[in-house]
């Protein structure tokens, strides 16, 4: 009777605390990550990795929120934001950094201009994404 939109919730994926996951994760939606993900993460809206959580594997997304550990790469839209507890090791490309004291990252940083991608993607033109997977990962 009547059409509704299938719109993502704000929240629609948690991986929890006690939970370990192998393999990629894929949403339309925000995820929020507690546990431990071996795999890269593509999220259309933000990602949340807390103090508790920590992923080895790629992350892709609007915004990210790091508190706990990543070993791979970030590219984000708009806002990466390392929290004082957050260790990030690997490559990021995002719009906007900000980083507490006491956050870790070693890596290299480019910084991406949105509206020249946005611009690049209507006319057809496909940039393809720099940053390369990181396979062999060490602790």
């Amino acid at each position: 009777m009547f059409n509704k939109k299938n719109t993502p919730l704000a929240m629609d994926t948690v991986i929890g605390e006690f939970t370990s996951f192998v393999g990629n994760i894929e949403s339309e939606g925000s995820i929020k990550i507690l546990g431990k993900v071996e795999g890269d993460i593509r999220a259309g809206g933000d990602i949340y990795i807390e103090p508790t959580a920590s992923v080895v594997g790629n992350l892709y997304g609007s915004n990210a929120y790091i508190s706990g550990t990543i070993k791979g790469n970030i590219l984000s839209k708009g806002i990466l934001h390392l929290m004082a507890q957050a260790r990030l090791y690997g490559d990021i490309e995002v719009a906007s950094l900000v980083t507490d004291e006491g956050a870790i990252f070693q890596g290299s940083c480019r910084m991406i201009e949105l509206n020249k991608t946005e611009e690049e993607t209507s006319n057809g033109n496909h940039k393809k994404n720099r940053l390369k997977s990181k396979s062999n990962l060490e602790d």
